[in-house]
């Protein structure tokens, strides 16, 4: 009996050996990347006459031209540029549909043929799986990362992120200039649309594709300002001229003579701003003049406020160089409180190279 049973035993073992148990194929970042990179689009935006706004990313959805992209990158611009991997530049996009509260939006090229991305239910990813990211951080236009699908959770457990849709969490690098990039899995499938980061090392957020891939079912769209003068930002290299390589922040600050505001943020206005700094007494002294033209002024104020912080953040430019001559940040609840505090800094920002200026320098130049 014994011997049978070790017959019987050493039988099955055989077929088990002989069972070829399937393989699952795994794809190298360098493929994954190869793979994804052509669907990923860089989106130049500007704020009319060629000046360029902000640049991100996106990515196309299907090979007629639509493409997924956040909605806060094209939400107030006057110029709307694409490129493609390939080199191909599109100077009119159309508007098909947006979700302001999930901060997407879906854009149309005039294109066929396009190497569209598919589509992945990220309810069905696994937490800890690996993910990827194509984007544009900066100038540095199609870089990969990679990191970790962390969670998905309701953007409701996030500070100031909003109610009422889910978010994916997850740790792959990404910077300015990679919002509207695709998050995707280890098939090359797009989960998530990135949105946002928060600070703290690697904690960035996508909305899940399944939550807006309705808004590239839109057939009717709106046309965008034309990009055509749009020109993407120089890597970093020499001063262009001498102008820019000469400037002098106190001296750009101390001759200035009119200056605009302007808010890259749908949670601040810059009418707000604007109240604060005509009624403060300081301002009033150093006879700088406010104008609404987004084309005019010596200096111009730009206001953000990043996703999912508190910060209000603004920068003083010089419209003639582009060189930035001060810049700060207040923590605030909203942008009531946010404004007299802002308004408070710049006004010191403005007023230091005056009061350091030698004694007589103004009667010079008056």
């Amino acid at each position: 009996m014994s011997e049978k049973i070790f017959t019987y035993c050493l039988l099955i073992l055989t077929m088990f050996s002989c069972v070829t148990l399937p393989v699952f194929s795994q794809v190298s970042n360098e493929q994954l990347a190869s793979k994804v990179s052509p669907s990923v689009v860089y989106l130049l935006t500007g704020e009319g006459g060629g000046r360029l706004q902000a640049t991100g990313s996106g990515f196309i959805v299907k090979e007629n031209g639509v493409l997924l992209t956040a909605y806060h990158l094209i939400k107030n611009a006057r110029e709307v540029q694409v490129r493609l991997k390939s080199g191909e530049v599109f100077d009119k996009v159309e508007l098909l549909g947006y979700d302001e509260r999930r901060d997407v939006a879906a854009l149309r090229i005039q294109a066929q043929g396009l190497t569209a991305l598919p589509l992945a239910n990220a309810d069905a990813a696994q937490i800890g799986e690996k993910v990827f990211v194509i984007s544009n951080p900066a100038t540095l236009t199609w870089s990969a990362s990679d990191g970790i699908l962390s969670a998905i959770r309701m953007a409701d457990e996030v500070p100031t992120a909003g109610a009422g849709y889910k978010i994916l969490q997850f740790t792959a690098p990404v910077s300015a200039g990679s919002s509207g990039a695709p998050v995707v899995d280890a098939q090359g499938r797009a989960l998530g649309i990135i949105t946002s980061s928060q600070s703290g090392q690697n904690l960035n957020f996508a909305i899940p594709v399944q939550s807006v891939a309705g808004l590239a079912a839109a057939t009717n769209g709106t046309a965008l300002g034309a990009g055509t003068f749009l020109r993407p930002p120089t890597k970093a290299e020499a001063p262009a001229s001498a102008a820019i390589a000469n400037t002098i922040p106190e001296d750009q600050l101390r001759g200035a003579k009119t200056i605009r505001i302007r808010s890259n943020t749908e949670f601040f206005s810059a009418s707000q701003l604007e109240t604060k700094l005509i009624n403060m007494p300081e301002f009033k002294a150093l006879k700088l003049l406010l104008i609404d033209d987004y084309r005019g002024g010596d200096l111009v104020i730009e206001v953000d406020r990043p996703l999912f912080t508190f910060d209000f953040t603004y920068k003083v430019t010089d419209t003639r160089t582009s060189v930035i001559l001060a810049s700060g940040k207040v923590t605030a609840w909203d942008s009531v409180t946010a404004a007299p505090e802002l308004a408070k800094q710049i006004v010191k920002k403005l007023q230091a190279p005056r009061a350091n200026a030698e004694p007589g320098t103004q009667a010079k130049n008056k």
